[in-house]
């Protein structure tokens, strides 16, 4: 009856113990389907999308450990949570850090130094910077090299951005890097084909040299005099919660 007053209109067809719809009680009783099972799936696929940014992980990863340690990392994540859907941002800290601030993932692994002001950065793993030589490189004949050695032959490093050329730069000196002796290269990979043909030696993260290295298609050569400690973080938003993923993966970096 309220139904009928407000639309000012006949929907049913009174008669003892039983009513029957009107014309227009049919035509408005189609679309009360339609809402209802729209109703039902819009519930379905609220539920479904929730359970799904559950399910997934959404992550950023310095190019040196996208290829080196998340292949592994994801294969231990995928044995605990078969059915997580990974999505992937590669990147160089200074960008990363910036997606993490911003939202667009829920956490990155990046190298040091790694500072952002609205970010937690919290190390998970040890590694050291390694000078690498092609076969037959005169200083595989020295016991050991100096920052002075390095800076008198040409050196293949990482672009400004990466948290390796902060690293180059913090040893051999911000003026150095600028020099012509200095050769800029967007991928380690890159860095090491560029070695192997000789044209000049480099500072790399050991974990990204660890198969030309048993192979011997790579050698080190000992540096003293400076630091080559290096460490990798992993950064989050300040104060926010993980997902149940994300705090899975945060469990698996504790035991890298």
């Amino acid at each position: 009856a309220t139904l009928e007053k407000t639309l000012g209109v006949v929907l049913f067809i009174r008669q003892p113990r039983r009513l029957k719809l009107t014309e227009a009680g049919e035509n408005l009783r189609a679309y009360a389907e339609r809402i209802l099972t729209l109703s039902v799936e819009a519930v379905q696929s609220t539920l479904e999308v929730a359970g799904q940014a559950e399910r997934t992980l959404r992550l950023g990863a310095g190019h040196t450990l996208a290829i080196y340690l998340l292949p592994d990392l994801l294969r231990r994540l995928r044995r605990q949570t078969p059915k997580v859907e990974i999505r992937i941002q590669a990147g160089n800290t200074a960008d990363l850090l910036t997606a993490t601030a911003d939202g667009q993932v829920e956490m990155s692994l990046v190298g040091s130094p790694a500072r952002h002001p609205q970010l937690e950065i919290s190390p998970f793993m040890n590694d050291e910077l390694v000078v690498i030589v092609p076969t037959n490189d005169p200083w595989l004949k020295q016991p050991f090299v100096t920052p002075d050695d390095l800076r008198s032959r040409t050196l293949l490093t990482r672009e400004n951005g990466s948290a390796l050329h902060a690293s180059v730069r913090d040893l051999l000196g911000a003026n150095h890097l600028s020099g012509s002796q200095v050769i800029i290269l967007g991928e380690t990979e890159a860095i090491k084909r560029s070695v192997e043909a000789e044209l000049g030696f480099a500072l790399i993260q050991k974990i990204a040299v660890q198969r030309e290295l048993a192979q011997g298609i790579l050698f080190t050569v000992t540096l003293k005099g400076a630091t080559t400690r290096r460490t990798y973080n992993v950064a989050r938003q300040r104060g926010a919660s993980l997902s149940p993923v994300g705090a899975l993966l945060m469990d698996l970096l504790v035991r890298v």
